[in-house]
């Protein structure tokens, strides 16, 4: 996963008391990871967690530079998925 916990409160929801506050990884140690899957044979590196869409936002960045600095790490041939990003 690229982050742990959340930023909602959704009435229907326990993610956020199981996991607690949004926690993001750091862009440096995804791209480390993604690039470390290609090179052990990865066609497809997928970027997820439970609240995708608020990557970063704990630790000044976005899903968005995310997306573009995998994007621009990854070998040719190597595909980048984006899991869901709503809660």
């Amino acid at each position: 996963p690229i982050s742990g916990g959340c930023l909602g409160n959704c009435s229907y929801c326990k993610t956020k008391h199981a996991r607690g506050k949004l926690s993001s990884y750091t862009e440096d140690a995804i791209i480390k990871r993604a690039l470390q899957a290609a090179s052990e044979g990865a066609s497809e590196i997928w970027l997820a967690s439970e609240d995708t869409g608020a990557y970063g936002l704990d630790i000044g960045s976005n899903i968005a530079i995310l997306l573009n600095k995998v994007a621009d790490s990854l070998p040719p041939g190597v595909m980048l998925k984006l899991g869901m990003t709503n809660p």
